[in-house]
């Protein structure tokens, strides 16, 4: 009776350990391949952030915003890295999605064009040929930039490369500009030996919340506890980066060990990456929470450049809840 009782109580225990130990499996999907920004999801790993806080994540790359998007609202992936301009004509659309943590609060988007033949304002883009893939943030947000500055996108030859050619359409000068984003796009184009001239969006009145997760609204309300775990870590990871942005490329390297012919080129960009993590009304508070102002200046813009028919609550957009402790 003893040893019955005695290995109950052993079973009972390795059950709970068990338990304890369990990993709760949770799927992210990137905006686009690997780049610099992403880093710190992989520091998460590596560093096993994320395995403290009961979580086995794994990282998918993506093929632009607009599929991301897509991906999340369905529940494909219950949380994606996304363009927020992309996401809030999602929300609009009544795609349930919302932001939960922002890495890029002050747009980095620009107008890239060659040295020697600079385009120095949005309408200079008119009589030229200008690439840019329809799922990118920078041609979501391209027709406010076109809106608030009198351009007539009739006027322009838009070229749209494939995912990951744009770079070569540039070097090669099939393009007289690119959109893109100072991290993404400028490392490459300065590491092949380009002069490069740009100008950003936000000079020209955009000056929307850029990117950064967002999540499955439905998923988000049955999984909160999952949610604020998640966000635990990756809140580490993102100050981590802060701190020693190399360390976080070497981890995503040790993770994706073909990333370590591009580890200078990531360095860079995450150093641009960062440059844009916070805005005047988010001095002071945690990586990653947003501020309703800015929010709401993001859904004005939007409204006054006919990229959404009415405004949207930015109640629906954006929530700090899960970014709080």
């Amino acid at each position: 009776m003893k040893f019955t009782t005695r290995l109950g109580w052993t079973l009972a225990c390795l059950l709970a350990a068990g338990a304890a130990g369990a990993q709760e499996k949770l799927s992210l999907r990137l905006d686009y391949s690997i780049y610099g920004t992403h880093a710190p999801l992989y520091y998460g790993i590596d560093k096993g952030l994320y395995k403290a806080e009961g979580i086995d994540l794994s990282i998918g790359e993506g093929s632009g915003s607009s599929n991301t998007a897509k991906l999340v609202a369905q529940g494909i992936d219950p949380i994606g890295f996304m363009d927020y301009g992309t996401m809030l004509k999602g929300v609009a659309a009544g795609m349930p999605l919302k932001a939960v943590f922002a890495v890029h609060q002050r747009s980095p988007m620009v107008i890239i064009s060659h040295a020697d033949a600079p385009v120095r304002a949005p309408k200079d883009l008119e009589g030229k040929v200008l690439g840019m893939s329809a799922s990118e943030s920078t041609a979501q947000m391209f027709p406010v930039l076109a809106a608030l500055n009198g351009v007539d996108q009739k006027k322009i030859n838009v070229i749209a490369p494939a995912v990951g050619t744009k770079t070569a359409l540039f070097l090669q000068r099939r393009a007289d500009a690119i959109t893109g984003v100072t991290y993404f796009h400028i490392p490459p184009l300065e590491a092949q030996g380009a002069k490069v001239h740009y100008f950003f969006y936000a000079d020209f009145g955009v000056n929307a919340l850029e990117g950064g997760l967002a999540a499955n609204t439905k998923w988000l309300e049955a999984n909160p506890e999952t949610a604020r775990r998640f966000l635990r870590a990756t809140r580490k990871a993102y100050e981590a980066a802060l701190a020693d942005p190399a360390a976080s490329v070497d981890a995503l390297v040790r993770q994706r060990p073909e990333q370590a012919r591009n580890r200078e080129q990531l360095v860079r960009q995450l150093q641009l990456s960062l440059q844009a993590a916070g805005t005047p009304n988010t001095k002071g508070l945690p990586f990653g929470v947003s501020a309703e102002k800015d929010w709401q200046a993001m859904v004005d813009q939007f409204v006054q450049s006919n990229q959404i028919a009415s405004p949207v609550p930015t109640s629906t957009l954006y929530t700090n809840d899960y970014n709080r402790d």
